[in-house]
């Protein structure tokens, strides 16, 4: 372990001088510096301060200069402090001009992030020895500090309007060339790509439904039109599933066999080659699966950010991450049992939301709903939004939840409504509701748009 006893934490007095002292001598630096840098980003006290007096004054339009900073200091007792007058006249001495004053700023926040990591460990490392919490919730912590910190470097400030118009109307433009296109991440269902304009960063999509009714098969064929038609990143948390039992969904999907047959063995030979072939596709997909079935949410977290960053520096980041499901994530208690499941589900949609920020990706995740449906008589059994199970948590956390509902589940005798399906927009922060009319091919695992039965990816 590194023994940091005795050692300077990482910094830069005289770049901080520069920079204070290019704020004194021209007003436009200020602006420059408070664009990149704040007063917990000096390491010296003083500096702080000094910062904090120039900024007071030139918050409310006073000049700043010698003068005027001294007499702010003076009214908070600061004066004496930082070395009067002649430390503020040594100040405007370390620098010429404020040409510079850009380079300065991000070289004092260079040194700040140093320190910020430095104290991050460090905590850490307390942490970890003090073992008052787990090892899980401790990575979790770390990850969000970690997350923190470099959220903080990225500032973000006002564009001017002049240049949003070019690049809004090639948009605009290209959007009515191509109907199709959409804004956010295509599922590959152009009827509900139209509604929802697709999936959008950090949003937490439920996707829920009655067992049986096909929610794993839905979710698994949008993974393979991001993953093979998009050819973008998909990280699936398969908790029902084992991986090989997902594998051979995808190869009935794509290679159109029936998936039972294919589970028996009992396919013809005449299959082979379509397999073969859909295999091809699926080994160059960029899909990662997890099928850990005791997973909490921290764990799954964890190992969700942990592919995201290792993605990150390839030419595929990850797009999209697929939850089955949200009943069997464990919450994570250490010290304080849940009084219900209702509030474990709760903080769990909580943490699955906050993890699509995180991620910056839009996060899918299953869910059952409850029996009311089936209580309910045949001519109103579609689901509602109340029918979601275990927590409201649920819908007042998504951004879009959408059932999945086939007539022919309830009424299995009558064979023209078999492949019928529905999907019902209950509820879409950001867009309409209503219902899309898909086809199921439950021999394949497969759904399609009612207008276009065909095969995409042949």
């Amino acid at each position: 372990m590194i023994n940091l006893i005795g050692k300077v934490p990482p910094q830069a007095i005289d770049v901080e001088m520069a920079v204070l002292g290019a704020m004194l001598i021209e007003k436009e630096a200020i602006l420059k510096v408070v664009d990149i840098i704040n007063e917990n980003d000096f390491y010296k006290e003083i500096h702080v301060q000094i910062f904090l007096a120039i900024q007071t004054l030139y918050v409310e339009n006073q000049p700043v200069d010698l003068f005027t900073v001294s007499e702010v200091l003076k009214k908070k007792g600061k004066f004496i402090e930082i070395g009067g007058t002649s430390y503020l006249i040594n100040l405007i001495d370390s620098v010429k001009t404020a040409a510079n004053v850009e380079h300065y700023a991000l070289i004092v926040r260079d040194k700040s992030t140093s320190r910020q990591l430095i104290n991050a460990c460090s905590k850490i490392i307390s942490e970890a020895f003090s073992e008052e919490n787990s090892p899980e919730e401790i990575l979790d912590k770390s990850q969000s500090i970690l997350f923190s910190i470099s959220q903080s470097r990225n500032k973000c400030g006002f564009t001017n309007i002049s240049k949003l118009v070019m690049p809004t109307l090639q948009k605009l433009e290209k959007l009515h060339s191509n109907p199709k296109n959409i804004s956010g991440l295509s599922t590959g269902f152009i009827d509900f790509d139209t509604k929802t304009t697709g999936l959008h960063a950090a949003e937490l999509i439920v996707l829920a439904a009655r067992p049986s009714m096909g929610k794993t098969a839905l979710a698994l064929n949008i993974a393979e039109h991001v993953a093979i038609i998009e050819k973008k990143s998909v990280a699936i948390f398969s908790l029902e599933m084992k991986q090989e039992a997902l594998m051979s969904r995808f190869l009935s999907s794509l290679a159109k066999v029936n998936i039972c047959k294919l589970r028996n063995g009992q396919y013809s030979s005449s299959d082979w080659p379509k397999l073969t072939s859909a295999a091809e596709k699926i080994s160059e997909a960029p899909i990662f699966i997890d099928d850990d079935s005791n997973i909490n949410v921290l764990e799954l977290r964890v190992r969700a950010r942990k592919l995201a960053v290792e993605l990150q520096t390839t030419d595929k980041p990850l797009s999209l991450l697929i939850i089955d499901y949200i009943q069997f994530i464990r919450g994570f208690e250490s010290k304080i049992k849940f009084e219900s499941r209702q509030q474990e589900v709760s903080d769990i949609s909580r943490a699955l939301k906050s993890l699509a920020k995180d991620l910056d990706i839009p996060i899918i995740v299953l869910s059952q709903l409850s029996r009311k449906t089936e209580e309910r008589s045949r001519k109103d059994n579609k689901p509602q939004l109340s029918d979601l199970r275990d927590s409201g948590a649920i819908e007042q956390d998504a951004d879009i939840v959408v059932m999945l509902y086939r007539e022919g589940y309830y009424n299995r005798e009558d064979h023209d409504i078999q492949k019928k399906a529905t999907l019902i927009i209950g509820k879409q922060r950001n867009g309409p509701i209503g219902e899309i009319n898909l086809v199921f091919e439950g021999e394949y695992a497969k759904f399609y748009d009612e207008s276009k039965i065909q095969d995409d990816y042949q």
